[in-house]
């Protein structure tokens, strides 16, 4: 075989594993889970000529950002884009709750292992990138919160509990800690408006 024969094959071959090797890939998501989502590819492989669209991918694990028993999780509706990247090996045993296993299979970059990373967009809608952290949407907090800076609010703001201040509350530009009252008088009057 000549040299040249010998480097077409191997070319062949390599471009045949790496076909096979799957790392990344765009998809769009068709159904929304209690803790999994799944969704269908929107590049199409492309197999001796022939465009050949990959199926849907089921019960596809979500990546949020979580860390020390904190998360922040969004919601996620049909229609999102995510970004699935494919692990190195098979995860079955691991999201079955059992670390330090060998694999159930021996499947290498597999379509069976993707994770969604939500919150990916094209060009036409994809998000301009701020100058400070922006948030848009509704939020539910759950624990303690602690902000050292300011808050700039617009809208309405519903509270059920004690609220605790420390240092001085404004409200329409009178300090509710320091301000006063005029026509105070003895008797069953009302003052007047605070000042």
């Amino acid at each position: 075989m000549e040299i040249k024969q010998l480097i077409d094959t191997l070319m062949i071959a390599i471009d045949s594993s790496l076909a096979d090797l799957h790392t990344a890939t765009i998809a769009k998501i068709t159904a929304v889970n209690a803790t999994t989502i799944d969704c269908q590819p929107v590049t199409s492989r492309v197999v001796n000529g022939a465009k050949i669209d990959l199926p849907e991918f089921v019960e596809v694990p979500v990546l949020f950002m979580q860390g020390g028993g904190s998360y922040t999780a969004y919601p996620i509706v049909i229609g999102d884009y995510c970004l699935l990247i494919f692990t190195e090996r098979a995860f079955d045993r691991w999201y079955a709750g059992q670390d330090n296993q060998k694999p159930i299979e021996f499947r290498m970059h597999d379509y069976s292992d993707g994770i969604a990373i939500v919150g990916l967009n094209p060009l036409a809608s994809a998000i301009t990138i701020p100058s400070v952290i922006e948030h848009k949407g509704d939020s539910h907090h759950i624990g303690n919160m602690q902000i050292d800076g300011n808050i700039t609010h617009t809208g309405t703001t519903q509270h059920t509990g004690d609220v605790t201040i420390s240092g001085n509350l404004i409200v329409n530009g009178i300090s509710f800690g320091t301000h006063v009252h005029g026509g105070v008088q003895t008797g069953g009057g009302s003052t007047g408006t605070p000042q």
